[in-house]
Order: structure tokens, then C-alpha cells, then sequence
């Protein structure tokens, strides 16, 4: 079974230590906002950024998504694609 867990991220279930240990740091989570991308998420203390962003700035992606600016739409919507 694939699961997601913003701790962790992208987690392949197969045996029963594995559920368990699933199990566990979802009971360790707490909710709250990660630091960079602000989104709702459970993770466990003192942890303050997802899985997500983590890999996103293992590849070079800025610190904030503030960096990113104000971007525009590289699609004309009044030309269908």
C-alpha cells in the first residue's frame, strides 16, 4: 500500500512493522502549518517543514515560496490549447 505522510513522504506499506511504524508517527504528529509552504500539515516536533518542501529544496528550490514572486501565466486562456 502507498501511502503519503508529510513527515516522511511517499511511504510503500507492505508488512505489519512497516504499518506500525506508520501508525506511530502519525500518533507523534501534531498539526500545524509548514514553514515554507504553509500548508496544513501533521508533522512530529520540532519538525517545521513537510516532506514536500524538504525535496523541493534538496533541488535547489528557494527557501520561501515568497521567492517566487508574483508569476504569470505562461497560458493564454482566451486561446484554447
Amino acid at each position: 500500500m502507498l501511502v503519503y505522510e508529510d513527515n516522511f513522504g511517499f511511504l510503500n506499506i507492505t508488512e505489519a512493522e512497516e504499518r506500525a511504524f506508520f501508525d506511530f508517527v502519525r500518533r507523534q504528529s501534531v498539526l500545524i502549518a509548514c514553514e515554507r509552504c504553509e500548508r496544513p500539515v501533521r508533522l512530529i516536533p520540532p519538525t517545521a517543514v513537510c516532506a514536500s518542501c524538504v525535496s523541493a529544496l534538496e533541488f535547489g528550490a528557494p527557501a520561501s515560496m515568497r521567492e517566487y514572486g508574483s508569476q504569470e501565466t505562461l497560458l493564454d486562456s482566451a486561446r484554447p490549447s
